[in-house]
């Protein structure tokens, strides 16, 4: 078995990889209660407003596909 990869205490925790072989290549610093840096958080998070937005104008993308981690 491979040796487990963790991401850094106090760092960015965005992932990368397949099937449980993950590394965690971002080393940006993070605060206390936030997993990700400002540049990976607005990959991963979509706002309400642009949710909604998506969901009423029907642009044929879904929310999975353009959801990142």
């Amino acid at each position: 078995m491979d040796k487990l990869s963790l991401p850094r205490p106090g760092c960015c925790k965005w992932a990368e990889g397949d099937s449980g072989s993950y590394t965690f290549p971002c080393d940006a610093r993070i605060e206390p209660g936030v997993s990700y840096c400002d540049d990976h958080a607005a990959i991963v998070y979509i706002p309400p407003e642009e949710r909604r937005r998506s969901r009423s104008s029907g642009s044929g993308m879904s929310l999975s596909y353009r959801r990142a981690a």
